[in-house]
């Protein structure tokens, strides 16, 4: 039996500043950053460009040789149309193109995306300690001691998700799922993304019998695929993601298929934030979800202080947390990591 991501995951860890901290402490709410302002300069792409072209050849060759047993006239077909390689090639090729071009540069893929991190998958001693301490390469990121892992009960996390999905059900399509990556087993990747994998396999026969054209139509279980796919160097991090694909209703044939399926698209609110000067936009993931004033809050465990240099500042940060988070009601056991790093 499939295990639930809770099951899996018991606990989310997500790394932040105290701007960060204070933020989602008093708005009660997690930011879902577009996808071109995180840290990995491949997200999405990783999986288009390395990843996608294989897995549709494997799908290619296979669907090619089931037409073939059901009817052997069909080779002459392809032998017709330049051979079996020809048309897997040119298939892909225009997946390729087409991914570029509509979900890229016409910005048809706009993915959100709020990063968690697990200590599962890690020895047991080693996922002890980091789920005490914190991980050290997350810290290093929060030099000059102004790095706090905030630590969520997963299960009660997914059940908030379940009322934001019903709140912006006709204006986005949401899913919280870990990541795969590119490291792992060949075997894990077509298991994690089976379903969807079979959506691409049947447009792709669809395609070859000149029944379909038009690639919007597995828009969604490319970006299940892409957004859940990253570089192996981000292994280390065990990451869980939330990840929110706003409608595109400056799309035109994406917006029609919606309304022949009796969906009224709504738009979504973009806000932004300034870093090093620039504007980074995000969904305010729990917006009109959670407030204190209704006492329906994030489901906060406990808050680790990072690495500090001595006791007294441990201790002087340490209080400083308890108080915030006392002033607005919520109950949470503030820890602090032991890690001997000073920046």
């Amino acid at each position: 039996m499939t295990k639930s991501l809770a099951e899996v995951h018991p606990e989310l860890f997500h790394y932040t500043n105290a701007k960060g901290l204070i933020g989602i402490i008093e708005s009660q709410s997690i930011w879902a950053t577009h996808y071109a302002y995180l840290n990995d300069s491949e997200e999405i792409r990783c999986f288009l460009k390395n990843c996608l072209p294989d897995l549709l050849r494997d799908a290619g060759n296979k669907y090619l040789d089931e037409l073939i047993a059901q009817d052997q006239s069909t080779q002459l077909r392809i032998d017709r149309q330049g051979g079996r390689k020809k048309i897997i090639d040119s298939f892909i090729g225009e997946t390729q193109k087409v991914n570029e071009k509509i979900l890229l540069k016409d910005a048809l893929a706009e993915p959100y995306i709020a990063s968690f991190f697990t200590t599962s998958g890690l020895e047991k001693g080693v996922s002890d300690q980091v789920a005490q301490h914190g991980l050290l390469s997350q810290w290093r990121g929060y030099g000059n001691e102004d790095g706090y892992a905030i630590v969520f009960d997963t299960k009660q996390f997914c059940e908030l998700l379940k009322d934001v999905g019903e709140k912006m059900k006709n204006s986005m399509h949401a899913f919280f799922a870990d990541v795969v990556y590119s490291s792992d087993p060949a075997f894990k990747f077509i298991k994690e993304f089976e379903e969807d994998l079979i959506v691409i396999k049947d447009f792709f026969g669809a395609h070859l019998n000149g029944r379909e054209k038009n690639l919007d139509k597995i828009y969604f279980s490319l970006m299940r695929c892409a957004c859940r796919y990253k570089h192996w160097g981000f292994r280390e991090e065990n990451e869980v993601r939330v990840v929110v694909l706003p409608y595109p209703l400056h799309h035109e044939e994406f917006y029609e298929d919606m309304k022949v399926e009796g969906i009224t698209v709504g738009e979504i609110s973009r806000k932004h934030f300034s870093r090093a000067g620039a504007l980074v936009p995000y969904i305010d993931l729990f917006d009109g979800v959670t407030s204190i004033a209704d006492k329906k809050t994030l489901p906060i465990e406990r808050i680790i202080v990072g690495p500090t240099k001595n006791d007294q500042e441990k201790n002087r940060r340490i209080n400083a947390v308890k108080m915030l988070i006392n002033q607005h009601g919520i109950k949470a056991d503030v820890t602090a990591s032991d890690i001997p790093f000073v920046g």
